[in-house]
């Protein structure tokens, strides 16, 4: 492995310190979230407006679909981060809140969504045991993000959460998950 005098500066090791990656990862942290923000603009949307609670959160409706969109820079590394941990902390998510796992066939529920992850593009189901809510995301490297494809990522994850509720709503009773007052 090669590295850097940037990575080694990067990774805290030049002059035994971390105060320089701190620095960098809030660097990069604001790039990312300016880049969101962007993106939400070029939607025609005020991004003050949706703004959450915390620095790196957003909230957009798309009819009464709510559309989480978080920025966040990890500040360890983890089994799950890949390699590009090393390169990049900061990452972008976006959630769609699909519905409610159903209780009654909740397993060949999650196996059909297994199933139809193989043929998504741009995200994938997810399920949350704990709030019983199944999501489509989409994640990627905050370095990778492009505030041009926001459109083309919300636009294909509605489309998935649209088709895959009329197809499986019946079958399996599903409810929708809509936004807490």
């Amino acid at each position: 492995m090669i590295k850097t005098q940037d990575t080694d500066k990067f990774l805290g090791i030049q002059n035994g310190g971390t105060e320089d990656n701190a620095e960098l990862c809030d660097m990069e942290l604001n790039d990312l979230v300016h880049s969101v923000e962007k993106a939400i603009h070029d939607l025609g949307v005020d991004p003050a407006q949706a703004r959450g609670e915390e620095q790196g959160q957003w909230l957009l409706m798309r009819n009464e679909t709510p559309i989480y969109l978080d920025a966040w820079s990890a500040e360890q590394k983890s089994p799950w981060n890949y390699f590009i941990f090393e390169e990049d902390t900061t990452t972008f998510q976006l959630t769609i809140p699909f519905c409610y796992a159903p209780t009654l066939q909740r397993e060949a529920f999650l196996e059909e969504l297994l199933t139809v992850n193989l043929n998504l593009l741009y995200g994938k189901f997810t399920y949350n045991a704990k709030d019983n809510v199944v999501a489509l995301i989409f994640r990627v490297p905050g370095k990778s993000f492009q505030p041009a494809d926001l459109t083309h990522v919300i636009d294909g994850l509605m489309y998935y959460s649209e088709m895959a509720y009329h197809v499986l709503k019946d079958e399996f009773t599903l409810k929708r998950v809509l936004v807490e007052e």
